[in-house]
């Protein structure tokens, strides 16, 4: 509900939604009229805010929160490093704690029919656009290299203008995959916009169903974020991309080996 209200509530409730959705665990330790000061907002907005969500003020608006941030810790999550155990500093052992967290919750979420039947499209695809912009192009490239050794008509560019082009020339036979870890890049949208527009197949990856990018997709593919919102520049969600271009690749070859009779001894 908070991540829906950055798109859709007046932009005083949508400037205090985007805060607490940056970063949900500081909102605990807030006193309403230190949001207030940090959403540039009054005491009144958040408490229209705490009530358009259907809660009677800030307190039981943060005891709702606390609640949901600890659901999400407790969501598929591996076993903690802790740092006495194999030797790291506390910075190390937290990163690669909340990395195999956030891995774990996006093998979770995955649905293996619908990853499935991505395979089959991509097999049956005459091309495949894959784009991303600043970090997560790393993830499109990571994805369409994948799929490029299966020997599928697969291409990624970090440009958004060649891409954008490229895009304008797919048709119903191609497939465009779009990926943003905000799941608002601009530029991402408008590639999965034109690819739509030309009849491709379009596909978000994303870590938010309500975002504008999945809003340009026929189908979305939602992998978890570290944390409560991508930092700008990190390229922490990568691993959670990783699993998913591998899931997908086995996915691909084991659809290859069943369609040519490998493994079957009646053929």
């Amino acid at each position: 509900m908070i991540s829906d209200a950055i798109n859709t509530a007046p932009n005083a409730l949508a400037r205090i939604a985007f805060s607490i959705f940056k970063d949900p665990e500081a909102v605990l330790a807030l006193s309403i009229a230190d949001l207030a000061r940090n959403t540039g907002s009054g005491s009144a907005s958040i408490i229209r805010f705490c009530r358009m969500l259907g809660f009677s003020g800030f307190r039981e608006f943060k005891i709702a929160l606390s609640g949901e941030i600890e659901r999400r810790k407790a969501f598929g999550l591996a076993r903690p490093v802790a740092p006495e155990d194999v030797s790291l500093a506390p910075r190390v052992a937290a990163l690669s704690t909340a990395i195999q967290n956030s891995i774990a919750a996006s093998a979770q979420g995955f649905d293996e029919l619908q990853i499935c039947d991505l395979a089959n499209r991509v097999r049956a695809a005459r091309r495949v656009e894959v784009f991303g912009t600043g970090s997560s192009s790393i993830c499109a490239d990571i994805l369409a290299m994948r799929l490029i050794w299966l020997g599928l008509p697969v291409h990624s560019s970090g440009s958004a203008s060649m891409t954008h082009g490229l895009a304008r020339a797919l048709d119903p036979s191609s497939l465009a995959i779009g990926v943003s870890s905000s799941g608002h890049t601009a530029e991402t949208k408008n590639f999965l916009d034109i690819a739509r527009k030309a009849g491709a197949y379009t596909i978000a990856i994303t870590t938010l169903a309500c975002g504008a990018v999945a809003g340009a997709a026929d189908e979305v593919i939602l992998f978890t974020p570290i944390g409560a919102w991508p930092v700008p520049g990190s390229v922490m969600h990568v691993p959670s991309v990783v699993l998913l271009s591998e899931y997908l690749g086995q996915c691909v070859e084991e659809a290859e080996a069943v369609s040519t009779g490998a493994g079957n001894p009646d053929k």
